[in-house]
């Protein structure tokens, strides 16, 4: 099978969920046999440059992000061309996503797309710094993002499929109107990557194992990172004076996280490390204590998959979204109801953590088996299959609005419903980016952030488990190796069952939201 990824990320230019997991789907999807094509905005003549063979639109800078391109629907040739792909995975959440139902409608190829973006805590992160400050217009900013994503909604809906994270999700987006099959699929470890043994220890000598708290992810706005330092600066470090917290990655909000630490007086036991490769993170999670998080804005949060793989426990707060999706309160981690005392709550659950060795290593254990059921790539990647499939009897059973897409009548519709809200929309994120404000965050130069070579995907997964995370935490986790596709997901995380997969593959698991309304 042939398959087209449409992605914001063609390439790493900076440390992010999205681009590392586009990065490993194409490698993954191969190894099962299938060609990929990835689709996107052409990067930025100092960024890295796309594999060859990849399908570029011609695009412009989002200055409100360094490292970031937004696609136009430009050149022609991008849509009149039959890509020859059998199907689209979509995982574009800027306008760009509109290209999937275009090219079905021209070209009758069936599109799945992926949310990884949740606008009403989001999108007030967009907004210019002066204007972020005053909280009436936060407000109506997020408010706005509603009618929005009905909008997204009508994207989704002219495709064939819909593929969300959590299930938080999957309620939400029916009540925006989403009439197309809906399947609930978490990502998936790149376990080349975190499924193997720790490596040296990367922390500061006089960051003592016991108390080492980390926080992984980008730096900023929606993220949450200063809640995080408060924490540390108010609970934390107060109660344990030989508590130490690790910040993994850079953004716009880095000089003024650090800022902020020195404000507090707790620079000194913070350190701020900046992004590493992808692979080296496998090392700083495995020997850590805790993982702390506070962002409210994610649709799954990878970064906390990661942890749990490794075996850290989770403190976080509960925003019955991605992160609670994930994070078994009482079993692999602890969640903190959002609100006044959010600080405070989180700090004390840091703390009894940190002083509770048994518990931390009961945790631990629990989230590396959990994990393993969760998110083992040959699982997830069958659903994915599984998905296509679905799209693939979808668009065959869904009689085309446009007959004759090359009629006046025809190409008008679809420059009004795609075209016009793509390229003004897009020039107007551009307008405010230009406003936001000046940042001194530069993407990383010389640095191989996926560092996950495409050679290397014929080298089989590992079997044995990642080592434990830093002593006393949390135990050796079990070695479930690769689990089988017929083990499936477990309620409440994930999907149930088996069947036959696209080219010859294993069962896929088969979730109960994949006969949603509209399911063939």
């Amino acid at each position: 099978m042939h398959i087209g990824i449409l992605t914001d990320y063609p390439v790493v230019a900076f440390a992010n969920g999205p681009s590392l997991a586009t990065q490993a789907l194409k490698r993954y999807l191969e190894r099962r046999g299938h060609r990929v094509t990835i689709v996107g905005p052409r990067p930025a003549k100092d960024e890295p440059q796309a594999q060859p063979g990849s399908l570029l639109l011609d695009s412009v800078d989002f200055a409100a992000h360094p490292g970031v391109q937004l696609a136009m629907p430009w050149p022609p040739r991008a849509f009149r061309q039959h890509p020859g792909f059998d199907v689209i995975h979509s995982h574009a959440n800027t306008l760009l996503m509109h290209w999937a139902p275009m090219m079905r409608e021209l070209h009758s190829i069936p599109c799945v797309s992926t949310n990884t973006i949740y606008l009403p805590a989001f999108a007030q992160h967009l907004l210019p710094n002066q204007v972020y400050e005053i909280e009436r217009m936060r407000n109506l900013w997020a408010g706005l993002s509603g009618a929005v994503e009905k909008s997204f909604a009508k994207v989704y809906n002219a495709g064939d499929a819909l593929i969300v994270q959590c299930r938080r999700l999957e309620d939400y987006w029916k009540s925006k109107g989403l009439q197309v099959p809906l399947h609930v699929i978490p990502r998936p470890i790149d376990v080349r990557n975190f499924d193997r043994p720790r490596g040296p220890d990367p922390y500061r000598k006089d960051f003592a194992p016991g108390s080492r708290i980390i926080t992984v992810g980008r730096h900023a706005r929606e993220k949450d990172i200063d809640k995080v330092l408060q924490v540390f600066a108010r609970q934390v470090l107060p109660a344990l004076p030989s508590a130490s917290l690790t910040l993994v990655g850079d953004g716009m909000e880095h000089r003024a996280l650090q800022q902020l630490a020195r404000t507090l007086g707790i620079f000194h036991r913070c350190d701020f490390v900046g992004e590493k490769p992808h692979r080296d993170l496998r090392d700083w999670y495995g020997w850590a204590d805790i993982f702390t998080y506070a962002s409210l804005s994610e649709t799954y949060g990878q970064v906390i998959s990661e942890a749990l793989w490794c075996g850290v426990p989770v403190v976080a707060l509960d925003d019955d979204m991605g992160v609670a999706y994930q994070v078994d309160n009482g079993r692999d981690g602890t969640l903190v109801p959002p609100g006044p005392r959010e600080i405070d709550e989180l700090g004390l659950a840091t703390v009894r953590l940190l002083t509770d060795p048994a518990q931390r290593k009961a945790f631990g254990a629990q989230a590396a088996t959990r994990a393993r059921e969760r998110v083992t790539p040959d699982v997830v990647y069958a659903a994915y299959e599984h998905a296509y499939e679905s799209a693939i009897e979808h668009l065959a059973a869904t009689p085309r609005k446009r007959q004759k897409h090359s009629s006046i009548p025809a190409m008008w519709e679809m420059t009004r419903d795609h075209v016009v809200p793509w390229a003004w929309k897009h020039a107007a994120m551009c307008g405010i980016g230009a406003f936001r404000g000046a940042t001194s965050y530069a993407t990383p130069k010389g640095v191989a952030l996926d560092a996950a070579p495409i050679e290397a995907i014929a080298v089989p997964e590992p079997t044995n488990p990642p080592e434990p995370s830093a002593a006393p935490n949390p135990g050796t986790p079990p070695n479930p190796g690769t689990a089988p596709v017929a083990a499936g997901l477990r309620e409440p995380n994930g999907l149930q069952g088996q069947g036959t997969g696209l080219n010859g593959s294993r069962g896929h698991p088969r979730d109960a939201s994949n006969r949603a309304a509209g399911s063939p």
